[in-house]
């Protein structure tokens, strides 16, 4: 039986429940006991350092993954709800990137030589690109609610624009079809068509006609369709939406 010692100095984090979680889904007999800063953890098996590295591989990449990403969306100047949103972004982008297969090689490589591992050491010396991945996706994920946010206060703005506009055409319709095209027609049956036109601009054009009520037939088959989204938040009960 070869016993490795798991230890942790920094985080706080229920590493004799985690071990012996990621353990038990494993085909080997093992054994936890607690130390001071972390765990032994004993393994018969013919290739006991692949099953403790297929172990570690799990609270490595996936339950320590969490807490530096945390730690990342933490120092964001950011309220605490957007950290939450960066957060949840960030986690879900990091799961599609990464290479356990690379990092499951190193584990391998590393306890074939070393009785004792410690976990926040492994990470940030031998784990540097997987580091620079989830920074990268707490980046990205930043500036995706930031966007948002952005996004929110322009809709608002436009809002009460809208609201305190006299309208200029009394009905319009809208008509967003599935391959981008967008057909405006009001009340004389003028039609108007667009065939590559940004969703803003539409949006720009509608705030500027400020139409009393506004068809929007959204044939493009997407439930979350940018524009029709858009036209919900800022013409409000003017819309009559038909899908």
């Amino acid at each position: 039986m070869v016993v490795y010692e798991i230890l942790t100095y920094e985080y706080d984090i229920p590493l004799l429940k985690l071990l012996n979680r990621r353990m038990g889904e494993l085909d080997c007999a093992y054994a936890l006991e607690p130390l001071p800063d972390g765990a032994a953890l004993s393994i018969r098996a013919d290739k006991p350092q692949e099953a403790a590295a297929e172990a570690l591989l799990k609270v490595l990449g996936r339950d320590l993954r969490y807490f530096a990403l945390a730690e990342f969306a933490d120092a964001l100047p950011l309220t605490l709800s957007e950290k939450q949103a960066v957060l949840t972004d960030a986690l879900e982008t990091a799961s599609h990137r990464e290479e356990r297969a690379v990092l499951k090689e190193k584990l391998v490589s590393y306890l074939s030589e070393n009785r004792t591992i410690c976990l926040e050491g492994f990470l940030r010396f031998r784990m540097q690109e997987f580091l620079m991945l989830w920074e990268l996706a707490v980046e990205q994920a930043a500036a995706r609610v930031l966007m948002q946010k952005e996004y929110g206060e322009l809709v608002d703005t436009l809002r009460r624009f809208v609201d305190g506009r006299e309208s200029r055409v009394e009905t319009l319709s809208v008509c967003i079809r599935e391959d981008g095209t967008i057909t405006l027609s009001d009340d004389n049956d003028v039609y108007i068509e667009y065939v590559d036109c940004a969703p803003d601009g539409i949006l720009n054009l509608l705030v500027n006609m400020a139409p009393g009520r506004l068809n929007v037939y959204d044939l493009s088959g997407d439930e979350k369709n940018r524009l029709t989204e858009a036209i919900l938040k800022v013409f409000g009960d003017r819309v009559n939406l038909y899908r």
